[in-house]
């Protein structure tokens, strides 16, 4: 009986000092992701060009599009061409 108690406490203990390796890893990645994360937050961000353009170009194109869906000045009414008539029965 002695033996497999003793053959249980030293499982305990192989299987206790597995789960303090496997923490303290996981402590040491989570320091060096934290250390990362440090560092990139501390590097200047530079603006890319490519965007700003971008935006610039596009904002262009829908204002020019709006002015000739929307004219300033609408045509008069009146002298508009009927393009669809109802016509009763004959």
């Amino acid at each position: 009986m002695e033996t497999s108690t003793a053959m249980y406490g030293t499982d305990i203990l192989l299987k206790h000092q597995v789960s303090e390796a496997r923490f303290r890893d996981l402590l040491a990645e989570a320091e060096r992701q934290r250390s990362v994360n440090i560092a990139l937050d501390a590097r200047p961000r530079a603006r890319r060009a490519g965007i700003s353009e971008a935006r610039a170009t596009l904002a262009t194109l829908l204002l020019r599009a709006g002015s000739w869906l929307m004219p300033d000045e609408a045509p008069d009414a009146s002298n508009r061409p009927v393009a669809f008539e109802l016509r009763t029965g004959q």
